[in-house]
């Protein structure tokens, strides 16, 4: 018997809304999973159309989404396998990933983390590579109910151990998906964490700058021309709007 062709007993879930240039090819890279969930959150475009189109995949939905973590958790008590591995929509798998996914000793009281090589408009920008934790038994744990910045929680005794291999992570095509983003996530963040966190008239500025700093310098996306500044920039707009959201939500906290 030929292992290789055995479909991989974990469910894979993914949030998509309007995402008809990228969910293909992120349900393609998935094919050797035995089961992929898609919760569709509004789409609008072909999105649910393409998704139906494949056979291990199983289609839900919800209006819209105010709370990632809560949602996370939704989908995946849909799933059939008690291990879970969390894909965007916009994040492909590699061959490569999915042969050491297929030889990894799955420990049951561990979390694992995944590292995300960027694209900006298909072409790799390492400076803005990220790792973040993905694969993880439900019995033993699930996500955060955070709004935004959700996490698998690691708890105590549990063990976080990084996957070698890589995933394309395609987040960005245009400056107005940039500034579209910054708008929704910075809103999230804000409604989640005005009521306890410290922010000051300085904040938005100082985390702007600080954020274009450490990509645009410290991570070395000045030597990536065009792509490693406007993305910097885009991405420091969107930490200055963080910040500014949360101090207009503190002071009408403040004034109710």
């Amino acid at each position: 018997m030929n292992y290789q062709h055995e479909p991989i007993l974990i469910s894979v879930c993914v949030l998509a809304k309007n995402c008809e240039t990228k969910i293909g090819n992120c349900l393609k890279s998935l094919t050797d999973f035995a089961e992929v969930l898609v919760l569709d959150t509004g789409s609008t475009d072909r999105t649910l159309d393409i998704v139906t189109s494949f056979s291990n995949v199983r289609l839900f939905h919800q209006d819209g989404i105010n709370n990632f973590g809560a949602t996370r958790n939704f989908i995946t008590e849909k799933a059939k396998y008690d291990w879970i591995l969390h894909i965007d929509s916009d994040e492909f798998v590699t061959p490569e990933f999915v042969r050491e996914i297929r030889n990894l000793v799955l420990n049951t009281n561990a979390v694992y983390s995944i590292r995300r090589r960027m694209f900006y408009r298909g072409h790799s920008l390492p400076s803005f590579d990220s790792s973040t934790s993905r694969l993880y038994y439900r019995r033993t744990t699930s996500w955060s109910t955070r709004a935004v910045h959700e996490i698998i929680e690691v708890r105590e005794g549990m063990m976080l151990i990084p996957i070698k291999t890589a995933i394309e992570h395609h987040s960005y095509d245009s400056v107005t998906q940039l500034i579209d983003k910054n708008q929704y996530y910075s809103t999230l963040f804000a409604e989640q964490f005005h009521k306890e966190t410290r922010v000051s008239s300085w904040s938005p500025l100082f985390h702007g700058v600080m954020a274009f700093f450490k990509f645009y310098i410290l991570r070395g996306a000045i030597f990536y021309g065009y792509s490693g500044f406007i993305v910097s920039f885009c991405l420091s707009v969107g930490s200055l709007l963080k910040y500014a959201k949360l101090l207009e939500y503190k002071k009408i906290s403040e004034q109710k």
